[in-house]
């Protein structure tokens, strides 16, 4: 009995730790890119598209999302962009408050940690509304971290686009779309130039409310092999390439 435990209990460990690491190839803006989440800039046009968000816990779990999730990333000297695009047939959202706890809605989250090294980095999130949270890690909470909430990172920018109309449950939506400007220099002090390490580890992650009291759906880019987002380790690449997009 004790082998049997043994090899399942090595088994889990292969599965957990042989992650697919995903990897985004991110080139510079040719020009300004203006923050109203409607990616209409012929920069946004040309970044790639990603891959198709998964289910948290791999590539192979059963039942696949029902909806599909992308996101794009440019960059320039100051701000790393982000956007995220999220098909949506009942786009609903209730909180406003700046910091409140996103993941209650429907939401759209960002993790990174420039140098990668598993400690200080820093989350956000935000729902159809376009509210706000974000916050810096000190570590994993596996490893005891704690999170610091009244961080706001300085001058970030973001902006929400619905294709449809949010809490009308009367119509048939088609999604929505946020759009972030995160400046480099909020993320860290000293940067002499946004690649002085690359490449990041970087992650994102949609969580859709089945019903409103539960069960959720956490929809990723890099699966991190079980319901955990803080598995820094896990998470997947943003190479920043020093040449124009188009």
């Amino acid at each position: 009995m004790r082998k049997i435990l043994l090899i399942t209990s090595i088994l889990t460990c292969l599965t957990a730790t042989a992650q697919e690491h995903r990897s985004y190839t991110c080139y510079r803006t040719t020009g300004p890119v203006k923050i109203d989440g409607k990616l209409t800039e012929p920069d946004w046009q040309a970044a790639p598209l990603s891959d198709a968000f998964v289910d948290i816990r791999g590539v192979d779990y059963k039942p696949a999302p029902t909806k599909q999730t992308h996101m794009k990333m440019l960059w320039d000297d100051n701000c790393l962009y982000i956007a995220g695009i999220i098909e949506e047939d009942q786009v609903t959202a209730s909180l406003t408050e700046r910091d409140a706890i996103i993941y209650r809605d429907n939401d759209f989250e960002v993790f990174i940690d420039p140098d990668g090294d598993g400690k200080f980095y820093f989350e956000f999130e935000c729902n159809a509304f376009g509210t706000l949270m974000d916050l810096i890690m000190d570590k994993p909470y596996n490893q005891g971290g704690n999170f610091f909430m009244p961080w706001d990172c300085k001058d970030v920018r973001l902006k929400v686009r619905v294709d449809g109309k949010v809490n009308n449950a009367k119509r048939t939506d088609k999604g929505w779309t946020v759009e972030w400007a995160i400046p480099f220099a909020s993320l860290a002090i000293g940067f002499d130039s946004p690649t002085k390490f690359n490449p990041w580890r970087i992650n994102f992650s949609r969580v859709e409310w089945l019903a409103k009291e539960g069960p959720e759906e956490n929809w990723v880019w890099n699966p991190t092999g079980e319901v955990n987002m803080h598995m820094p380790d896990r998470w997947g690449y943003l190479q920043f390439i020093d040449q124009p997009v188009r």
